[in-house]
């Protein structure tokens, strides 16, 4: 038995449903976040593996059926993702080869002019699960840029390790299941996703091309929760928060937007603001608020459960909080905003 099939065998029974292995050459004309060699500079080949996300959860959560129920199931996975990405760094090392582990999420590489954690913006990722992904033969990018896979959609956690061995790679997926119905633009509060212009990455001598995105600031003032109407104003994220909207066109004015409300915002402040992803994944007291990530949780493989994805969360109404820190939707007419001292209004009942 090759190692190739011990190393996916391993990853199954740790609870990885898809698990493919690329060589380091697919992604030497990727992006800069492709590199493997900046987290392990003997990086022969890269092994990518995926987790699907519960998909009830995932409805009861677009439509504002259940809030924490979501972050419940994405600590469970990250979970299984550490565990996976340890087991097999380990088994490698065993062998002889040196092997890093790639955490999941909130590890990026420094930005330049002395950017800390908090008001960073560009966050580049020590290595990009995505493209490791694709090169393994996973998936595709969607439109949105998130991996789709012909399985389960957008709907996945992925994890990487690197390691030196030289492994035979998996092939690329021959056909891209995203058949471009960008749905993912819709489901936006921050219209991160443009519907029309794209941008193309090389791997594996192969073209893939997606949605340009606006500045990374617009998706962390939208996914962190600070801004969550959408822009017809008929539907909310999970979060009850606004800021001006549209936001601002000139890219430095956008940044500096984001940095303020971050700066002000008490839960990104002390210890709790600097754990990382494994930090709380196995903290048993901690709670993983979740506010968005609408584009990948939508994307599911077949194109009607896409489409009746939005239907619930374009019908799920507004949220506004409730007592000890609840949040309850209610239908748009039925709210108002009222301004806080964080730099936001808040939604609460009309």
């Amino acid at each position: 038995m090759g190692i190739e099939v011990e190393i996916k065998a391993l990853a199954r029974e740790n609870g990885a449903a898809l698990v493919g292995i690329a060589s380091r050459e697919r992604l030497a004309s990727a992006p800069p976040s492709a590199d493997a060699g900046y987290v392990l500079p003997s990086t022969r080949s890269i092994i990518s593996f995926a987790i699907p996300l519960d998909r009830k959860v995932i409805r009861d959560y677009l439509g504002k059926r259940d809030w924490l129920g979501h972050g419940a199931d994405q600590k469970r996975i990250y979970r299984m993702l550490f565990t996976i990405a340890d087991g097999l760094a380990e088994f490698l090392r065993g062998r002889g080869f040196e092997a890093r582990s790639v955490d999941a999420n909130g590890i990026y590489r420094p930005e330049p002019g002395g950017a800390t954690r908090l008001n960073a913006v560009l966050r580049v990722p020590d290595f990009s699960h995505r493209y490791g992904a694709v090169a393994a033969g996973l998936g595709c990018p969607g439109w949105s840029g998130n991996l789709m896979t012909p399985q389960y959609g957008s709907a996945v956690f992925l994890g990487s390790v690197l390691t030196s061995a030289e492994l035979e790679p998996d092939p690329l997926l021959a056909e891209n299941p995203c058949d471009r119905c960008k749905l993912c633009t819709t489901v936006c509060p921050v219209e991160m996703v443009s519907k029309t212009e794209s941008v193309a990455v090389m791997i594996a001598g192969r073209e893939y091309s997606y949605g340009k995105k606006g500045n990374n600031a617009r998706c962390l003032i939208g996914c962190m929760g600070y801004h969550g109407l959408a822009p017809d104003k008929k539907w909310s994220t999970w979060s009850p928060y606004r800021v001006t909207y549209p936001l601002p066109e000139d890219e430095a004015e956008l940044v500096s937007l984001s940095r303020r409300l971050r700066a002000a915002d008490p839960d990104m402040q002390g210890c709790r603001g600097a754990l990382t992803e494994r930090d709380k994944c196995f903290d048993p007291d901690e709670v993983y608020i979740n506010t968005c990530a609408n584009c990948a949780l939508i994307c599911w493989e077949r194109r009607e459960d896409r489409e009746e994805n939005r239907r619930i969360l374009v019908n799920s109404g507004v949220v506004v909080p409730k007592a000890e820190g609840k949040r309850v939707a209610l239908p748009a007419e039925q709210t108002t905003e009222v301004d806080t001292p964080r730099g936001v209004r808040v939604a609460t009942v009309r």
